[in-house]
């Protein structure tokens, strides 16, 4: 039973491997008719914790960081409420990646990516295209309100994700604090100008996003 395991084991890891690259390559392609045939099930598969998208090349390179900060509501051991301040817990996250290449703040993050991801995303190059030539008719309409149920899912998806991720945060942050509800800050710092490159002062615009109280979610380790 161990050597039949040990022979089937690497084919269907590779057979596994092979399905996830062919689904992003099709997510990653330019429009066409065949991405266009199977777009919802790429998307199903690719969000939120495989979304990517080429903006580290040139000519549109992401040139900014984002920061996840979280606060945290409930009462104390003495039934007392308590509102702790916002905590940024991306920082630490980055910090254990820049000193240790493999470590599972790696995955950590991840978490808080696809969130951003999914609660900032733009829209897909066919929907971007269809706003592009609007139309008077029925069916032009259907469309776009079907174009807008996908951005509100993906925002509420990606609510839903930065909630789990500030109640796991404030679970761990405030062992004694019984939280009733987490809220959710992100900071975008856009990088100085390139002539600012090696001054380690210069200032990078920062814009701010909060998103309302949520319900504390239960979320267990693994």
């Amino acid at each position: 039973m161990g050597q039949a395991l040990q022979k089937v084991l690497p084919a269907v890891l590779l057979f596994g491997l092979g399905i996830h690259f062919a689904f992003t390559l099709a997510f990653l392609t330019p429009i066409n008719p065949v991405k266009v045939s199977v777009l919802g099930a790429v998307n199903r598969y690719m969000q939120p914790f495989f979304y990517q998208r080429w903006t580290l090349f040139a000519p549109d390179v992401e040139a900014k960081t984002r920061h996840v900060f979280v606060a945290c509501r409930g009462e104390d051991a003495a039934g007392v409420s308590r509102e702790e301040p916002w905590v940024n817990v991306t920082s630490p996250l980055l910090d254990l990646k820049q000193r240790y290449r493999l470590t599972p703040a790696d995955r950590l993050e991840r978490a808080q990516v696809a969130g951003l991801s999914q609660l900032t995303a733009s829209d897909d190059e066919i929907t971007t295209r269809l706003l592009e030539k609007p139309e008077d008719t029925d069916a032009y309409r259907q469309a776009v309100a079907a174009a807008e149920g996908q951005r509100q899912q993906r925002k509420q998806q990606g609510r839903r994700l930065l909630g789990r991720v500030a109640s796991a945060a404030c679970t761990s942050l405030y062992p004694q604090l019984r939280t009733r509800e987490v809220r959710v800050r992100m900071a975008t710092i856009k990088a100085p100008a390139f002539s600012q490159r090696m001054n380690a002062d210069a200032p990078g615009d920062t814009t701010w996003m909060e998103l309302s109280w949520q319900p504390m979610e239960a979320v267990e380790a693994r």
